[in-house]
């Protein structure tokens, strides 16, 4: 074929196939957890779709500024702002005026730095210290929007029908992780593989949104199969605790391989939930950002979510019950 021809093959291409519109902002900026108490505590720094964690995570070894004019630009990332933009899990979002650094205590007894603000809670705070602490949302500064993810609703026809499309992937899990912990430690399950299949798994939450792509959503789920306690539970008895992400295509589930399986007691001692903040996209990809806490630790991390996959870009640990107070 000519050049001349195909130079206009591919200016008649380049004309009609639609290009995917750029958001309306710089692509920088930093996110930052909301506590109740108004106290932000940054964990991640953007620019486009380069992340990382600059922030001290803890504080015996840095020397603490005074004022926010101390505060080191590096360690947000950005030009130190003073006006960040607060995204509450109520779906509201408020303005933020930083006022000064300020040491707190965060998980189980941990020392961190974080920035007071001139945020009031409509919530009241907790009388006794409680971990993990409430978070009412996420803080961002710079122009980048930040999007909710959808919480599905229980009852909803979708929720009802999602356990019966996950429950051969769940079996297949369940056994591999009874075999692995029979071949690691000789404990067994006190229940045989024909009896666990005839206990239902019962969805806990289902976070969604889109996946960037036509068609496509992204999920995160917690799921749960319980087991009658044996008079040796003491009235707690086993149960296989399921997370993970999913990823449908016009409703339908496309893949699920990305699930987890926990076995464990009704005490649920190192399961690991979700609290999701948000979603953005500061350049070409989508991130989701959220809270993952129980008994003994607390994590923040941001998540790189595409049609059928997920890539975690950020996993900040806040604290955690291992290694003391410090």
């Amino acid at each position: 074929m000519p050049f001349k021809a195909v130079s206009l093959l591919l200016l008649a291409l380049v004309t009609v196939m639609p290009l995917q519109p750029q958001p309306d902002h710089d692509g920088r900026g930093a996110v930052a957890i909301l506590r109740r108490d108004g106290v932000l505590f940054p964990f991640a720094a953007f620019n486009r779709d380069n992340w990382r964690t600059s922030w001290p995570v803890g504080i015996s070894e840095v020397e603490l500024p005074v004022s926010l004019d101390d505060v080191p630009e590096r360690w947000l990332g950005t030009p130190t702002p003073k006006q960040w933009r607060g995204y509450l899990t109520t779906g509201e979002s408020v303005d933020l005026e930083l006022r000064a650094p300020i040491p707190f205590i965060a998980y189980y007894c941990r020392r961190r730095l974080g920035l007071s603000t001139t945020y009031t809670s409509p919530s009241p705070l907790p009388p006794v210290p409680v971990e993990p602490f409430p978070k009412d949302g996420l803080a961002v500064s710079g122009s980048v929007p930040l999007e909710r993810i959808e919480s599905v609703s229980p009852g909803s026809a979708e929720w009802e029908a999602l356990p019966a499309s996950l429950q051969k992937d769940v079996d297949t899990l369940e056994d591999d992780t009874v075999a692995g912990v029979r071949i690691n430690s000789g404990w067994r399950h006190p229940f045989t593989k024909e009896q666990r299949r005839k206990h239902p798994i019962r969805l806990e939450s289902w976070y969604r949104s889109p996946s960037g792509e036509p068609g496509w959503t992204v999920s995160y789920i917690e799921a749960v199969r319980v087991y009658p306690p044996r008079p040796e539970d003491k009235g707690c008895g086993l149960e296989t605790f399921i997370s993970g992400w999913i990823h449908h295509q016009n409703g339908v589930l496309k893949r699920s391989e990305e699930l987890r399986v926990k076995l464990t007691y009704c005490d649920r001692v190192g399961a690991m939930y979700m609290l999701p903040m948000g979603r953005i996209r500061p350049r070409e990809r989508w991130y989701w950002i959220f809270q993952m806490s129980g008994w003994d630790s607390e994590w923040y991390d941001v998540v790189e979510v595409g049609r059928e996959k997920t890539r975690y870009v950020i996993e900040a640990l806040f604290g955690g019950r291992i290694g003391g107070c410090r």
